[in-house]
């Protein structure tokens, strides 16, 4: 069942989209929650509603266009397709977001939320539960910037072959003028340690945004400070380390059971693309 409004909490926190899901022993699946709004929403807080079997979920946001309007709102099962722009994104463990004074997620009455959401019970028993995302609202007054979310790393060609300490790296090219100011890691399972590092283009001095031993069950959010500027021609780059001893390769893929490699980036302005991969 999805929300696109609802009461606040005692918090403050209000729900913005949510969704109810049951799942059989040992399964996952994907579900996707499309919601449209009826006003605009100005976010300075979001925070995740992960229950155990949440794996991870991606807030995207839709805009109908001559000849290409939004599909119908709903719950459906669907696949990891990212195919609008993406708004916020958490895993196992990710806390509140608090975005910077002055700085924003702005949703336009009309609009479509979409909620991509990753389910798996690694357990013997069936469970349930309800996954989304709630909200703090700011003043549009008080907002100097918009925010969204770039999925930096490495998905084609990642291969994580059998022993300790096996490392894949991505690289990607920046735009100028982008403000870094949060990053959090997402690997899977087998992943142990990840470092993120933003290098100015002609040999400037790289700044390091992630550098810490990785837990599945802890993907925070890490504040930067002072925020980072991206260059045109900047190279951004997520350093994975995996812990192999399944006896087999393991490939890119959306299962718990596959890997990846992500540094879920908030940024200002909004980018014009999901992803940064290579």
């Amino acid at each position: 069942m999805g929300s696109g409004s609802g009461s606040g909490s005692g918090s403050g926190f209000m729900p913005l989209i949510s969704t109810d899901w049951s799942l059989p022993a040992s399964t996952e699946q994907y579900l996707c929650d499309r919601v449209t709004l009826q006003s605009d929403v100005w976010i300075s807080s979001i925070s995740p509603i992960s229950p155990t079997g949440t794996h991870h979920q991606v807030l995207m946001v839709g805009t109908a266009t001559p000849g290409n309007p939004l599909p119908p709102d709903g719950v459906t099962t669907c696949d990891s397709s990212l195919t609008e722009p993406s708004l916020y994104a958490s895993g196992v463990g990710t806390s509140e977001l608090d975005l910077p004074v002055g700085v924003a997620i702005h949703l336009q009455a009309g609009q479509q939320l979409f909620l991509n959401l990753h389910l798996f019970n690694a357990s013997d028993s069936p469970i349930s539960g309800t996954s989304g995302v709630t909200y703090m609202p700011i003043d549009p007054s008080d907002v100097q910037h918009e925010a969204g979310v770039v999925l930096a790393g490495k998905a084609q060609g990642l291969e994580v072959d059998v022993g300790m300490n096996k490392q894949q790296t991505g690289t990607c090219t920046t735009n100028a003028g982008t403000t870094i100011f949060a990053a959090a890691p997402h690997m899977h399972l087998l992943g142990t340690y990840m470092t993120a590092t933003y290098t100015p283009p002609n040999g400037g001095t790289p700044v390091t945004l992630i550098d810490q031993p990785y837990s599945f069950d802890a993907q925070k959010y890490i504040m930067q400070s002072p925020e980072v500027v991206t260059e045109a021609g900047g190279k951004y780059t997520i350093t994975c380390t995996y812990d192999n001893e399944t006896g087999s390769p393991v490939y890119f893929g959306e299962s718990t059971t596959d890997e990846m490699c992500f540094a879920l980036t908030m940024v200002y302005p909004p980018p014009p693309q999901v992803e940064c991969t290579k």
